[in-house]
This record gives C-alpha cells, sequence and structure tokens, in this order.
C-alpha cells in the first residue's frame, strides 16, 4: 500500500560540508549555540530523550560510524566497510558485471580464514591491516584459487581501501606495494583435425530436441564458426544483432580497444548466419514471441526462451557439451578448449602478413597481435 503524501524530507540546516540527503537515519542537527549533532531514544520510562554524539565539525562518515556503533554494529573491520562501499554511488556506477565481480572478491576475501583460529578475514579489525597481511592473503589466494583470482581481489582490495581512505574510514591503504603472483599463460590452439570433430558433433547434437538424450542447445557450432570465422571473443560473438549483417559482410564491434571491421561473406559465414537466424525464427514462432522492428533489438544468437545468451548462460551450456563430447568419444580431457580459443584460431589461420592479420583481427600493435596469431611464418634462406 502506498503512502499519502510527500516523504518525510532531510534536516536542510547543517553544516555546510555535510550534505543532508546522505545523512544517516536517527542523526538530527541542533544549531543552538556552536551547534552539534544529536540523536533520539526513549528511556527505561518511554519517554523520548537526546543525546549529543558529536560537535559542528564532524564529517558524515563519523556521522556513519557513531550512529552504527550506537545500534551495534560493527565497525572496524573489512566486511562492514565493504557493506558500506557496496551501498556507494561509486559501486552503483561500475556495470553489472564489476559488481559481480566485486561481490564474488569481497566473499573471498571475508571468507578466508585469518591466521588467528576461528577468526576470518572479515573480521580482522581495519587498524590490523597492513601490506604483510595483504600480502600473505594475495599468496594464499594465488595458492588456492589461482593467480587469476589472486590478481581480481588484489583490485577490488586497492578500490575498496581506496574508497575507504578518501571517506575517512581507515587510516591507510595497504595494498599499494602488494606484489601480484605471475598469472599462467595458457594459449590453446585446437588442431584443425579437433575442431571437425567438435564441429560436426555439435551440429549434429544441435539438431536433437532439447529433452532427448546427447542433445545440445543450437547454437554451440554456430557461436564456434562465428568466433573462428570473424576472429571474435565470445562476448563479441553474443553481441552480434541483426543490424550487423550489411550488404559487404559481418560487422564485427570489438571491445578492449580492438577496432571494428567488416569480415567480408563467404559461404560458411554465409550459411552459419542464415541458421542462427532460421533457428531464432522457429523458436519465435513456437513461442509466440513478436519480431522487434528494430534490427539492433534482435540478437543473433538466442537461448530457448527468445533472449539474447550472455556469458554466464554460455560457460554452462558449453561445459555441459564438453562434458557430453568427452563422455561420447568426440574429445579427451586433454583436448578441451573454450570459444576464446577459437579466435586464436581463427588468427593464426588468416593469410598474410602481419599488417594484415593486425586489420584482420582488430588489433592495434603487434604485442596485441602476437597473444593470437601463432603461425609460423615461412620465409626464405638468407643466401642461395
Amino acid at each position: 500500500m502506498s503512502k499519502i503524501g510527500r516523504p518525510r524530507s532531510r534536516v536542510i540546516k547543517c553544516p555546510s560540508h555535510i550534505d543532508a540527503s546522505k545523512l544517516p537515519d536517527h542523526c538530527y542537527w541542533d544549531s543552538s549555540g556552536r551547534g552539534h549533532w544529536y540523536t533520539s531514544y526513549k528511556d527505561e520510562a518511554g519517554k523520548r530523550r537526546r543525546r549529543k554524539i558529536a560537535g559542528p565539525t564532524a564529517t558524515l562518515s563519523d556521522l556513519h560510524k557513531i550512529i552504527e556503533e550506537k545500534m551495534g554494529i560493527s565497525t572496524d573491520n573489512i566486511a562492514w566497510l565493504a557493506e558500506k562501499f557496496e551501498k556507494s554511488t561509486q559501486f552503483d556506477d561500475v556495470s553489472v558485471a564489476m559488481k559481480k565481480d566485486w561481490r564474488y572478491c569481497k566473499k573471498v576475501v571475508c571468507e578466508y580464514p585469518s591466521r588467528k583460529p576461528g577468526l576470518l578475514m572479515g573480521q580482522v579489525p581495519l587498524a590490523a591491516w597492513n601490506p604483510p597481511l595483504v600480502q600473505k592473503l594475495i599468496d594464499g589466494i594465488a595458492s588456492a584459487r589461482g593467480p587469476s583470482s589472486a590478481k581480481h581481489v588484489y583490485s577490488y582490495l586497492k578500490r575498496l581501501f581506496n574508497w575507504g581512505l578518501n571517506r575517512h574510514y581507515c587510516l591507510s591503504n595497504p595494498v599499494q606495494k602488494t606484489e601480484l603472483p605471475k598469472e599462467r599463460k595458457l594459449r590453446r590452439l585446437p588442431t584443425p583435425e579437433l575442431l571437425a570433430r567438435v564441429m560436426t558433433f555439435a551440429q549434429s547434437a544441435g539438431n536433437k530436441k532439447g529433452n532427448e538424450p546427447g542433445s545440445c542447445p543450437y547454437y554451440i557450432w554456430i557461436a564456434l564458426e562465428l568466433a573462428y570465422l570473424c576472429r571474435l571473443r565470445g562476448v563479441e560473438v553474443f553481441a552480434l544483432t541483426d543490424a550487423s549483417i550489411v550488404e559487404q559482410g559481418v560487422v564485427c564491434q570489438r571491445t578492449k580497444g580492438s577496432s571494428a571491421n567488416i569480415a567480408k561473406w563467404n559461404n560458411r559465414l554465409r550459411s552459419c548466419v542464415a541458421v542462427a537466424q532460421e533457428k531464432r525464427q522457429v523458436l519465435f514462432n513456437r513461442l509466440g514471441r513478436p519480431t522487434q522492428l528494430r534490427p539492433e533489438n534482435r540478437p543473433l544468437l538466442v537461448n530457448g526462451s527468445g533472449a539474447a545468451i550472455n556469458q554466464s548462460s554460455w560457460q554452462s551450456a558449453w561445459r555441459r557439451f564438453t562434458d557430453l563430447a568427452i563422455r561420447e568419444g568426440i574429445i579427451t580431457e586433454e583436448e578441451k578448449f573454450g570459444l576464446h580459443d577459437m579466435k586464436r584460431r581463427g588468427a593464426t589461420d588468416t593469410k598474410g602478413t602481419k599488417s594484415v592479420k593486425m586489420e584482420a583481427t582488430g588489433h592495434s600493435s603487434l604485442q596485441m597481435l602476437k597473444v593470437y596469431d601463432m603461425s609460423i611464418p615461412l620465409v626464405d634462406p638468407s643466401s642461395e
């Protein structure tokens, strides 16, 4: 039931350095004399009383901390700081993917065991956080979860402490001089023979009904084909829409600073795009979904409910497919690869000079190209 009338307004007359709209609940300003901050409460007789909690120079963070301490909320550990950060506008302003990553890092840090038995890192007082403690935490996460997770946690903690330092929630940022572990560079390049086996199996399994044993989503082989032919990352494959289909070919909008280009039509590219559009229309007809009028609102690849495929749903579908392929003897455990490796295979198979390959992949430097192009140049001997 909605409330009638306008909402209660915040205190307007208060020190100029305080944003009244961000004051904590039960915190009020008294302008008498030099002014002071107070809170109200009921005594044992049920009478409303007031108590001075801070002078006129108190900061917004001071007031939040005082009120939370009065309410019995711990304000002296990393878990509390992480909760405050999660409610901030700086947290709200980042992408959904970044929020998900930060929440994952928060969980990893707060649930990590500390050196004291029975105490988790989330309960360690902020004053106890120093460079050696952070270094041991990062080293431990790298050992338990891998260098990539450690790097994500490092970035999160650095951002978290910097946010807290700027708002006087903590006295320093102990993450500044932390050494990061070296990430293992796993650059898989599936062989043409392996790809042929996987693509044939994916097409066969994708033609089966969803509840039929040995089936897989129809879009598995199409995503692999698009990533290879257009040299696309996974997120770029799933960002393709009908607006990406033009007369010359497929417009490839790239991420991470790479340049866009158009992959020219050939028989394979035309075929997989046509199948994707046909499968989508059959699905929409079955679900009774209308077709969006704007081409940019029509994802080329959709899931079983007709929505665009996100990275999480792809990872789940791909994991189930590879497990199925291993059970059926199509691939071995050692032959497993990912969608991102299809771009590496596509870059390696692209004919021409480094300059031609850079234009095809959208990379802006040779250093970036080296991550994907694993071809060995064929050169003339130095002398006849």
